[in-house]
């Protein structure tokens, strides 16, 4: 059966204390970075909300419900998801969610839950009809909505949900996690933790990338660009191989680093503890100036990539890198 994550306590006893004084809203929006586990807990909260054994927070795991929820085959639990070729909701995803909401609960319950994972993605037309049904909620129909980006769904839809936030998290509790989860030994739990962004399931993807093992080579690729010594268009074309998205989140640790050593030398306030060394002495080399001009450029450039519009990333870090080369130049 499906456990809470334990850096989400806080979140499930605030919504545990609404329930249990009746005021749990017909929907809720779980916001938070990717990796902190948004998916996992609206699944536990649907099992344990739906569960037909009652006295416990938890899912019993045993009743009609709980063994339907464990065999993905839970009637009254629906889970809509973007397409992973295409990043966005099928057109028919509305069509069919409006009949959902429209049928009784299939358990004697009387409730069903749709979760709507990545809902910050939705076009204009699923938004309005979703805002429809949310301004016109079934007795019978609760909506969880999740988006690592909130700013991005609609205001109206945002103003008829109950947020429930959740935050980056280094505690004690989530190092632990990580150093059970990831059989690690060269590089600390942590260590891993921070370069996760406080996102501990996105551990996992940053070892399968061998993104810990690249970041070396980025500092140098950067090193290497400042003293115009490299194509900015090789350089590039080697980023985009590692993934364009994976190599401009990198760049913009690396780069936040350059700046914080630039202003402080204490090795706690950087993300990239164990490269302090080079970190350090490339530092030393630059202006702060064009560091954090850097950093907001590729900052920019990541805003672009992730947005909705359908940039070329190659062309992008294209940029990011004649940036680095020319950035005297052009400021002169």
């Amino acid at each position: 059966m499906i456990e809470i994550l334990p850096w989400q306590q806080k979140q499930m006893r605030q919504i545990f204390e609404m329930s249990k004084q009746d005021r749990l809203p017909h929907a809720l929006l779980f916001s938070g970075p990717d990796g902190i586990g948004l998916k996992e807990f609206s699944l536990f909260f649907a099992a344990s909300r739906l569960c037909l054994t009652k006295g416990s927070n938890d899912p019993c795991g045993h009743c009609q419900s709980c063994e339907l929820f464990k065999g993905k085959s839970n009637p009254d639990i629906k889970l809509i998801e973007p397409d992973i070729k295409t990043g966005n909701f099928h057109v028919d995803t509305t069509r069919d969610l409006v009949n959902y909401t429209s049928l009784k609960a299939f358990l004697n319950n009387d409730m069903k839950i749709i979760i709507i994972n990545e809902a910050d993605v939705m076009n204009r037309s699923s938004a309005n009809s979703l805002l429809k049904m949310l301004e016109e909620p079934s007795s019978q129909s609760m909506f969880i909505l999740l988006s690592h980006r909130p700013s991005e769904l609609l205001v109206t839809i945002r103003s008829r949900c109950q947020k429930i936030n959740f935050y980056p998290t280094y505690s004690n509790e989530s190092i632990d996690w990580v150093e059970k989860n990831f059989d690690n030994s060269k590089f600390s739990a942590d260590l891993l933790l921070n370069l996760a962004g406080g996102a501990p399931l996105k551990v996992e993807a940053l070892l399968e990338e061998e993104y810990l093992e690249n970041r070396a080579q980025y500092l140098k690729d950067l090193e290497l660009l400042n003293k115009k010594k490299a194509n900015p268009v090789n350089i590039a074309a080697c980023w985009n191989k590692l993934g364009a998205k994976s190599s401009i989140h990198c760049l913009m640790q690396l780069t936040n680093d350059l700046v914080r050593l630039k202003l402080s030398s204490q090795v706690k306030n950087i993300t990239n503890t164990d490269l302090i060394d080079d970190l350090q002495g490339i530092s030393n080399r630059l202006d702060l100036l064009k560091l954090i001009r850097s950093y907001d450029f590729i900052l920019l450039k990541y805003k672009e990539l992730t947005g909705p519009m359908n940039y070329n990333s190659l062309a992008i870090l294209e940029e990011i890198a004649l940036f680095w080369k020319n950035y005297k130049d052009s400021m002169a």
